[in-house]
């Protein structure tokens, strides 16, 4: 049994959506808690702050571009981390794309933008990081998704189909790549403090805020570290026998 198995010092992991918001944060935590981190968004700019703040911090990280709906930059992201690095122990699949509107109207290229980025695009990833996990048969990868994935809201036709596809595609992978010792799970986001990139969170007020509070048997919205802390988990050792579970993480929102 691994004595410390909550310990990543060591552990190389690649983070996409690295640049802002949620997955910035993972990527940071990540860092925090001794792993060799691959940053990577399609911006550049940003990944390099990412990753500025990692080696401040006195990381080790690598921005690399990716576009994770292009395989080719997929297996160019994984090529430069092996290069980096040597190996590959974890990933994380983030992205989002606002997708918004009512169903009768969503126009058919913003279904597809959607679908490509947030369900295709995570397949392409986990396609890419596997390949040096299956063959070291060893391997941990989460995907982001949402409580969206099991509860009907309005006006989010696309992203939720999208979300419950994700649940589904972890699943599959965790039966298929299981023999191997790489494990697939999801984390499950419910509403989250609203993240600027500099100063303090902000939560929120208003008619909406109040419905969210009143829904949500926590009654608030979720703090960015109470996400970041279950994925560090669910890529550790410790949660060594968890794959295939999709982690709802919202406060019991879903529950209601």
């Amino acid at each position: 049994m691994n004595a410390q198995p909550f310990d990543l010092a060591g552990t190389v992991a690649l983070v996409s959506g690295a640049g802002k918001g949620l997955g910035r944060a993972v990527a940071l935590g990540l860092g925090r808690a001794g792993a060799k981190v691959v940053v990577c968004a399609r911006t550049q700019a940003d990944i390099d702050a990412t990753a500025a703040a990692i080696q401040k911090a006195g990381g080790e990280a690598l921005a690399q571009r990716c576009d994770i709906t292009r395989p080719q930059d997929c297996a160019a992201a994984v090529e430069a981390a092996l290069k980096r690095f040597g190996r590959l122990d974890a990933a994380v699949c983030n992205a989002a794309t606002e997708t918004h509107g009512p169903a009768e109207t969503m126009p058919p290229e913003a279904w597809d933008a959607c679908l490509a980025a947030e369900l295709t695009g995570y397949f392409r990833l986990a396609q890419a990081v596997a390949k040096p996990m299956l063959a070291a048969r060893k391997g941990a990868i989460v995907m982001f998704t949402a409580n969206s994935s099991v509860v009907g809201y309005r006006n989010l036709v696309a992203t939720a189909a999208a979300k419950g596809g994700v649940d589904q595609l972890a699943r599959n992978l965790a039966v298929e790549w299981g023999d191997r010792n790489v494990r697939v799970n999801t984390v499950n986001c419910g509403y989250t403090e609203h993240l600027p990139p500099e100063g303090d969170v902000n939560p929120g007020e208003g008619d909406v805020e109040e419905e969210i509070r009143r829904f949500t048997p926590l009654r608030r919205r979720g703090r960015i570290e109470e996400f970041v802390n279950p994925t560090l988990f669910l890529l550790s050792s410790a949660s060594s026998f968890i794959t295939g579970h999709n982690l709802m993480v919202d406060g019991g929102y879903c529950i209601k």
